[in-house]
């Protein structure tokens, strides 16, 4: 009677030790630790991962939340609209059992779990990863536009199978779930780079801005600004020559013959005067500032550079011939490449062709199928990927 009395005593003394195990859990039953309800899932804060049979020390649950929470910030996107730039949501529930214990029970609850926790209803990239250690059954529920699917996660999951038979539960679920970023990132590709070097990608090197040394007059400007082409009329160039330069080499002769004995006779007064009237005599006269030969000097000079001047704005006018720049701002470094001529330019290096700032690589999701840059937005609907290890 008494042995019969103290196995009884056991039995109970051990259910109440293990309630965990009496439980079945299902997707009506089971916590939500992103709503509210982390304390009975083991959790001391609002978290991504409910263990509430205790599976998992302390320790590796809080690792696996924070891998968890790094899916999302790994998976996400710097271009497109906001759903576009927004990465995965992830939450993993592990348990004992699930009521029924089959896979399909597991698939069942892992997808229910899915609509019924609403982790990403405005986007649809959310993931829910379910373990049921007893079964040995694990799974995994996708929303349609998560950019990895149901074979992907199938595949994961075989990966990770020995570890599962060898209930090392956090390499196995952490592999998981690195190899779903992962995928996702792989789906997205390159951007498409745009052509800087405009349509002719010989384009030369030019100098210089204006009046520097102007090469490429052969590239191909991109989007930049160019100089504006048009032809200067043959009667601007008769009256030019014929009329305006012949009148100024005529004024400066008549002012240099006119002035030349005038400005003489001051330089013969100014010599008498010494440059210190104070000191005794024998001052230093001072040197003479103009007239005879030094005026006329000076004024072909000044005549020859107004002539240098026209003739440079006249070339600019004209585009500079093949010794132009490729349009302002062309391919080069950086600054404006105006029009060639000269040694000795104002501005920075110039190329021939291209666009003073590189236009931005180009990000689209190529039709929906991804690769461009971005993830595919096509929704792919299905029941998610996992397996058993038994």
């Amino acid at each position: 009677m008494w042995g019969y009395l103290t196995l009884f005593s056991l039995i109970f003394l051990d259910f109440l030790t293990q309630p965990s195990l009496a439980a079945e859990w299902d997707a009506s039953n089971f916590p939500n630790p992103t709503a509210g309800q982390f304390k009975q899932c083991n959790m001391r804060t609002t978290a991504n991962i409910c263990d509430p049979d205790g599976v998992l020390d302390e320790q590796t649950r809080y690792r696996l939340d924070h891998e968890l929470k790094q899916l999302e910030s790994r998976t996400r996107q710097n271009y497109g609209s906001f759903c576009d730039k927004k990465g995965v949501t992830a939450a993993m529930a592990i348990a004992r059992h699930v009521r029924g214990g089959s896979e399909q029970a597991v698939e069942q609850m892992a997808n229910d779990m899915l609509q019924k926790w609403t982790l990403d209803s405005q986007c649809k990239k959310a993931v829910v990863f379910v373990v049921s250690t007893d079964d040995q059954k694990f799974w995994v529920a996708r929303d349609d536009k998560v950019p990895v699917y149901a074979n992907e996660f199938t595949q994961l999951f075989q990966a990770q199978k020995s570890n599962f038979q060898h209930s090392n539960y956090q390499a196995a679920l952490a592999g998981i779930i690195q190899g779903t970023w992962e995928k996702a990132l792989s789906k997205a590709g390159s951007p498409r780079q745009p052509n800087r070097g405009g349509n002719n990608p010989q384009g030369g090197q030019g100098q210089g801005g204006f009046g520097g040394q102007g090469g490429g007059g052969q590239g191909g400007g991109g989007k930049g600004m160019s100089m504006p082409s048009f032809k200067i009329p043959g009667w601007f160039w008769l009256a030019l020559f014929g009329l305006v330069i012949p009148l100024l080499c005529c004024c400066c002769c008549l002012y240099c013959c006119c002035c030349r004995g005038k400005g003489g006779a001051r330089n013969q007064q100014r010599n008498q005067v010494p440059t210190d009237p104070g000191m005794g005599g024998g001052g230093v006269p001072q040197q003479p500032r103009g007239g005879g030969g030094s005026s006329m000097f000076s004024n072909i000079l000044s005549s020859a550079g107004g002539a240098g001047v026209g003739s440079m704005l006249g070339r600019l006018l004209s585009g500079g011939g093949n010794r132009g720049g490729g349009g302002m701002g062309g391919g080069g470094n950086q600054g404006f490449a105006m029009g060639g001529g000269g040694n000795r330019g104002y501005g920075y290096n110039g190329g021939g062709g291209g666009n003073a700032y590189p236009d931005s690589p180009v990000y689209d999701d190529n039709n929906g199928q991804g690769g461009g840059g971005l993830y595919p937005s096509r929704e792919v609907k299905d029941r998610g990927g996992g397996g058993s290890w038994a």
